[in-house]
This record gives structure tokens, C-alpha cells and sequence, in this order.
């Protein structure tokens, strides 16, 4: 199944700084956040970045310092993704429900765990999420209408690497439809 992408939709909103570095082939910069503070998050998106990474994984945030930290370095015109804990589905609605514009999922080992995690993210026809929040369109700076249009070929879907058998595994889990381009 094909399917448009973070970096091959057709949508342009200017409030996705780090997915229209992408688009133009730039070298976006980013860096991670891993303290539990909303204002270090507006201090660090001061800094020129494209996007912060909220690390849910091995920082210390919480759920609500992450939506704290996502509305925050959006608002100041930055990218926020969301650095999630594991794969379960609820962790990446709850990520994205919050408004990120993206996901950085770890631990990937094979095309289908990737494909699982975009179905994860996409909503239907492409996948399985649901409906349930006004804070993605918010942090996209649209309408929530519009945010269910455009959100499959604008939420950026990162997965990461990080065993041998992913290494094994790696042009199996780029090709997977949303991960690679």
C-alpha cells in the first residue's frame, strides 16, 4: 500500500519547521529535552532549532510535562516530537493527541513492528488512530478538520535501530510505507 508521507504529501502548513527543513532537503538541527519543564522548552526552542525531541524514553517527563512541552515549543514556531517509552499503541495517541508533530519510536527490529507503529499514527484508511483531541490541530495551527486531512501526510514518523537484527533487518523496515524516504 502506498500512500503519501511526511516528506512526499503535498500539504504545506508553516507552522511544520522541521518537516519543511525536510521537504527542501535542508539539514534541519535539533537536539533532545529530557528535563520536566515547559520553560526550558521555550528557552531552548529560542535557540534557532528546527525541532525538540521530548524524550519520553530515558528523560525524566512525565505525560503532563510532555503536553506542557509540546504546546510550548510549538507555540514558539519550533517542531516538537515526542520520543516514546515503547511501542504501544496508546503511548503514540497520547503523544500526538497532544499536539507533536511527530513521533521517535525505539527499539524497532522488524518491517512489521514499523508497520504496526504507522498504523499507530495514521488515522484510517492508512491506519487505526482515533479521533480525540483538539490539541494537534492547535499545535498544527489549524482547525481540527483540516488537522484529520492532512495529519497522515504530516506527522513525521521516526523509528530507531538500535539491535543487530534491526541492522539485519534495516531495508525491510525503510521500506515500510510512512518510515523511509
Amino acid at each position: 500500500m502506498s500512500f503519501p508521507t511526511a516528506i512526499t504529501g503535498v500539504t504545506h502548513n508553516p507552522q511544520l519547521r522541521l518537516l519543511n527543513a525536510l521537504r527542501e532537503s535542508k539539514k534541519p538541527i535539533m537536539t533532545f529535552m529530557g528535563l520536566p519543564s515547559f520553560r526550558n522548552g521555550q528557552i531552548v526552542a529560542q535557540t534557532g532549532l528546527d525541532g525538540i525531541i521530548i524524550d519520553c524514553e530515558h528523560g525524566y517527563i512525565s505525560d503532563d510535562s510532555m503536553h506542557s512541552s509540546v504546546a510550548a515549543i510549538a507555540s514558539m514556531g519550533v517542531s516538537p516530537l515526542v520520543r516514546i517509552r515503547g511501542t504501544h499503541s496508546d503511548l503514540i495517541k497520547r503523544a500526538l493527541d497532544a499536539g507533536a508533530h511527530g513521533i521517535v519510536v525505539p527499539q524497532i527490529n522488524t518491517a512489521e513492528e514499523a508497520a504496526a507503529i504507522v498504523s499507530y499514527a495514521k488515522f484510517p484508511p492508512q491506519g487505526l488512530r482515533g479521533q480525540g483531541s483538539a490539541f494537534p490541530a492547535i499545535a498544527h495551527g489549524i482547525d481540527i478538520p483540516t488537522y484529520i486531512k492532512t495529519a497522515n501526510e504530516t506527522l513525521i514518523t521516526c523509528v530507531q535501530i538500535e539491535s543487530k537484527a534491526g541492522v539485519e533487518n534495516v531495508d525491510a523496515i525503510s521500506a515500510v510505507p510512512g518510515v523511509g524516504k
